[in-house]
């Protein structure tokens, strides 16, 4: 009963707010009277993109044909800005994002708004850019102040789906707020985001599958500090409380009861110098610690970092480097204790106008979404790849590339690329193993040729991608082939791509793809775009073999009102 007059509490003033902000923006345009006749009332700009694709053969009861559609639309009345997009398709791209979207966010002076689908940060251990559907207010009344205010629902509730592998979710809404003040010598603001799972909407056998309803309230500050022009201070300090059913628990009572709390805080120091920047920094994530504001988040470290950047042989050589101690199992509660070194280093060289190389690297946590080029050279579609949720996590991250321009006439430019990247995962979200002690390596290698007065570019790529885990080390090489031309003033574009891909698993061959691909596009008054494209790949493996033919026909118009020059 208590969580049910807080809801009902809380969707009262949800409401007010709104009704407040429209009644804002009556007061704000009624001000701006005195620019009646002075200049055009109401502008409008924006564009829609509609894109047909055609698919043989398909998967079962699939539909052949989709739509795409996509548009935006920004109206400024009196110096008030009210931007809208969306999104919209009839057919089912991916499973976990929603992909009818649309969004709305006017803005007058020192107030937008968020209204559909939207994504808003506070901090890096609370709300940190998870999308969510509802209401935002972002208010700047001044240099010295800013406020945010939202309340959406983060997840849909599921009844999941046993056969894709998807689990039940429940539905989740949370609300929050952040408040900072700048002074002379820096800034200040406190923040705090509730997030709770609703358990009126109950899924079958969502106990049995370990799946409960959680509740999360966190509590932060953030606070830097310039007392002298050379030095910079920051610190990031969140406390959350999360209920891990919050049948039983509340996360309002702060680690008492059946809920449990933890710390996250980051603290840096820094000083500028004429030769470069020196900095320290502390950075330290409780075991447990977790916020329903974001999609991941690493927890059980403390990490020390020294880190410095400078630039060097006028300006040729640009060297930035992290270096310092983590240590993980804080608690000792772990089956593994670990201290490492830890290291982030990025240096660019460019020792002529025709030569570049940049080297990065890194051992630092992160998220990233596994995908190699042949994903997209082998995609039917664009939209095949719209799932970015099965990100993976990685703890040691190279890359490596260089550019040589080494021909360049009035006629022509020739030029050699060549990049590499090596990863080390660990494990994908939510604690379960998935690509557990994988390595992954993508590289490439392709000569281009520029003609400058036909507008014709060509090229030659080569690709290689390994990956190596316990099943087994799988490959994947092959090169890719592609001519694009430029008619009628480049009005029109056109493209021709072939590309073979052959894959391997220990050595020995498990299929291959080859994919031919044709796309033109027009321009015409600079305002209508048409677009045609048309691919066929064929793909043999080790049970069957299959043809596809992809049709897709797009077009785009871009508009403003009252209308300019040549359009």
């Amino acid at each position: 009963m208590k969580i049910y007059k807080i809801n009902i509490f809380l969707k009262r003033r949800y409401i007010i707010m709104l009704l407040m902000c429209f009644l804002i923006k009556g007061g704000i345009i009624a001000q701006q009277l005195d620019k009646i006749g002075k200049e055009d009332p109401l502008k409008l700009s924006g564009g829609v993109n509609v894109n047909q694709v055609y698919k043989n053969p398909v998967y079962s009861n699939d539909n052949p044909y989709a739509i795409v559609m996509t548009g935006n639309v920004n109206a400024s009345l009196y110096g008030m800005s009210i931007p809208v997009s969306f999104t919209w398709s009839n057919y089912k791209w991916t499973y976990t994002q929603p992909f009818n979207q649309f969004s709305l966010s006017p803005t007058y002076k020192w107030v937008t708004m968020h209204l559909g689908w939207s994504s808003m940060s506070f901090s890096p251990y609370s709300l940190n850019g998870h999308t969510f559907f509802g209401a935002g207010v972002e208010l700047r009344p001044s240099d010295k102040w800013e406020i945010s205010a939202m309340y959406g629902r983060f997840q849909k509730a599921s009844a999941g789906d046993s056969l894709a592998t998807v689990a039940p979710a429940y539905q989740r809404r949370g609300y929050g707020a952040k408040v900072g003040y700048a002074f002379d010598k820096g800034e200040v603001s406190v923040n705090a985001f509730y997030a709770f799972d609703d358990t009126e909407m109950k899924q079958l056998n969502m106990d049995s599958l370990g799946i409960l309803p959680k509740e999360n309230l966190v509590l932060g500050t953030h606070l830097s500090l310039r007392p002298w022009r050379f030095i910079v201070f920051n610190s990031d300090i969140c406390v959350s409380s999360l209920a891990d059913d919050r049948r039983i628990g509340y996360a309002g009572d702060l680690g008492k009861g059946y809920s449990k709390t933890y710390l996250a805080t980051k603290n840096e120091l820094g000083v500028n110098t004429s030769v470069g920047s020196v900095g320290f920094g502390v950075e330290y994530v409780a075991p447990g610690y977790q916020t329903l504001g974001a999609y991941y988040m690493v927890n059980d470290f403390i990490n020390y970092t020294l880190n410095m950047a400078t630039s060097l042989a006028q300006g040729r050589v640009n060297v930035a480097a992290t270096t310092g101690l983590r240590q993980n199992n804080i608690d000792n509660q772990s089956d593994s204790d670990q201290k490492d070194v830890i290291s982030q280093i990025n240096i660019g060289f460019v020792p002529s106008d025709k030569v570049s190389f940049n080297m990065s690297y890194s051992n630092f946590y992160n998220y990233t979404y596994i995908r190699t080029v042949f994903d997209d050279i082998n995609a039917d579609t664009e939209y095949e790849l719209l799932d970015t949720l099965s990100f993976t996590q990685i703890n040691e991250n190279i890359n490596l590339s260089a550019n040589w321009r080494f021909r360049a006439t009035e006629k022509a430019k020739h030029s050699l690329n060549l990049s590499t990247s090596m990863q080390q995962a660990t494990q994908a979200q939510s604690d379960v193993p998935e690509n557990t002690d994988s390595r992954f390596f993508n590289g490439s290698a392709g000569y281009s040729l520029s003609l400058l007065k036909s507008l014709l570019t060509a090229g030659l790529t080569s690709n290689y991608s390994r990956n190596k885990n316990a099943p087994g080390v799988s490959e994947t090489i092959g090169p890719v082939l592609f001519v694009r031309k430029q008619f009628f003033d480049k009005k029109m574009q056109t493209s021709l791509s072939v590309a073979w891909n052959g894959t391997y698993l220990d050595g020995s061959n498990t299929g291959k793809v080859a994919t031919f691909r044709l796309s033109t596009g027009y321009q015409l008054k600079k305002v209508h775009q048409f677009n045609l494209a048309l691919s066929y790949s064929d793909r043999e493996s080790i049970s069957r073999n299959s043809n596809y033919f992809t049709v897709n026909f797009g077009y785009a118009y871009r508009f403003n009102w009252p209308k300019e020059n040549n359009e």
